[in-house]
């Protein structure tokens, strides 16, 4: 369960009460493969073996097709520490694990400078969609029914992948945004084909997660939110598309 009930004291109109609330669970997660620790992060605490295949897909440890071919599941283990979750693959590692300790949310890049150093080691996408954009909305509606975490709490991400013709395929929910794509990537690897999904955000849309996108092979985001600068600049510069401020009848297009 990605929640759960916990005593409060509420204040309202100037009184207070003991009542209890709904919170989204946070747990330190381990991430493990071949004897590497990979990172260890801030994580809702389901679909954990989803996140270890997305997280080595979206961080470029191991290329897309060939996790394809993977026939081992991630062992999750749980103690008074958190989870550890572990994977045995005879795939190389295509880099060195880059963190040590707990990995926060931020997108890992203030301490490159320029848009040329972000993207040099991503991949040129290249790749439009053909699709009414109006099932972008409809899409975002049809994740709104699964959020489930952010219902009870306000306090979830989440990220779903869509068809062009506008079937949601696989959502994800998890406390940090970073982690719900990584899922949802992770998930879609294991059950099918993502070459022509669009990613759904029901947040905003960095650099962080278009880097993820396209080590995943997807070409098209779209976002509740907000688009930031370089998020739009990296999606031209890989020939990707955005789709910001999706609503009903209208949304900003980058790329």
């Amino acid at each position: 369960m990605n929640y759960r009930k916990v005593p409060i004291i509420k204040w309202a109109d100037g009184t207070t009460k003991i009542a209890s609330d709904e919170v989204a669970v946070e747990s330190v997660v381990s991430l493990n493969c071949n004897g590497f620790e990979l990172a260890t992060l801030l994580a809702s605490p389901d679909e954990l073996d989803h996140l270890m295949i997305g997280h080595l897909v979206c961080e470029g440890y191991v290329a897309i097709d060939a996790l394809k071919s993977i026939n081992t599941t991630p062992k999750v283990e749980s103690s008074n520490n958190g989870f550890e979750v572990s994977l045995t693959t005879e795939i190389p590692l295509l880099t060195e694990p880059r963190t040590k300790g707990i990995t926060n949310t931020s997108c890992g890049a203030c301490n490159i400078d320029g848009l040329d150093g972000l993207i040099s080691s991503l991949p040129i996408i290249g790749r439009k969609l053909n699709f009414d954009v109006s099932i972008l909305h409809e899409g975002m509606e049809a994740m709104r029914k699964f959020q489930s975490g952010f219902s009870k709490t306000g306090g979830m991400h989440c990220a779903g992948l869509l068809s062009t013709e506008g079937k949601l395929t696989f959502v994800s929910e998890d406390i940090g945004r970073h982690s719900a794509v990584d899922k949802v990537i992770g998930k879609a690897i294991v059950n099918g084909n993502i070459r022509q999904s669009i990613l759904l955000l029901s947040g905003r849309c960095g650099w962080d997660i278009v880097a993820k996108a396209a080590r995943a092979d997807i070409s098209t985001i779209a976002s509740i939110g907000a688009s930031s600068s370089l998020a739009g600049d990296c999606a031209r510069q890989l020939g990707m598309k955005i789709y910001s401020f999706v609503r009903q009848n209208s949304a900003t297009i980058i790329g």
